[in-house]
């Protein structure tokens, strides 16, 4: 009599046991943690100041990281996950990665974050002397730092303007006015810095007649 031979566990069958671990699935074992900041818009860092970022997190975790690099300045720490230091350089809204690890997996949240500097040193041409009817030089500003936007008080006489995203100073005054002085701010997010222009504008000089 033929006596049928003893199938061997190969192929299909053991690639099956593969994906499903043969029973070596911990149904115990916890979820992925759940891991968040300041959401996802860029949390501004200031340069030269100290910032502290702790994470909303799930569960224990094992280890967290960060790719890329952080900017200069500030640091993961890799137990906690808290994000801290103080930066020293300006750099632009960049995507940092931060992972946090634990026996269930991990979990990866995309931290925006750009670090500025609070503007400075703001100054113009001044005192300026002008005439009503003719063009006035354009007047740039010189300042340190981030600005976003520039403003000033009281108004500049009628046809003189500032610019608020550039903060030059353009027009043709068409109005006498006395030296005066006139508060210029530039400011952004990290904060602000003042300069007072002084202008005078004159009325044009009589044609002399024949």
């Amino acid at each position: 009599l033929n006596r049928a031979k003893p199938m061997r566990l190969t192929g299909a069958f053991m690639t099956m046991c593969a994906l499903v671990a043969c029973g070596d699935v911990d149904p115990a074992a916890p979820p992925p943690p759940q891991l968040s900041y300041n959401g996802s818009e860029p949390f501004p860092a200031v340069v030269g100041e100290a910032i502290a970022l702790t994470p909303a997190v799930s569960g224990p975790i094992d280890r967290y990281a960060v790719s890329p690099a952080l900017p200069p300045g500030l640091m993961l720490n890799h137990s906690t996950g808290v994000i801290s230091g103080r930066p020293t350089r300006v750099s632009g809204p960049t995507i940092f990665d931060v992972t946090a690890s634990s026996r269930g997996g991990h979990r990866t949240f995309s931290l925006v974050l750009s670090v500025t500097e609070p503007p400075s040193n703001l100054s113009y041409p001044s005192p300026v002397k002008a005439v009503v009817g003719a063009a006035l030089t354009p007047l740039s500003p010189r300042i340190a730092g981030t600005v976003e936007h520039f403003a000033v008080t009281p108004a500049l006489p009628p046809g003189v303007v500032l610019d608020g995203t550039s903060g030059l100073i353009t027009g043709t005054p068409s109005v006498a006015r006395t030296l005066a002085p006139y508060t210029i701010t530039a400011s952004s997010l990290a904060g602000n810095t003042s300069f007072v222009f002084l202008l005078d504008v004159s009325a044009p000089s009589p044609r002399s007649s024949n």
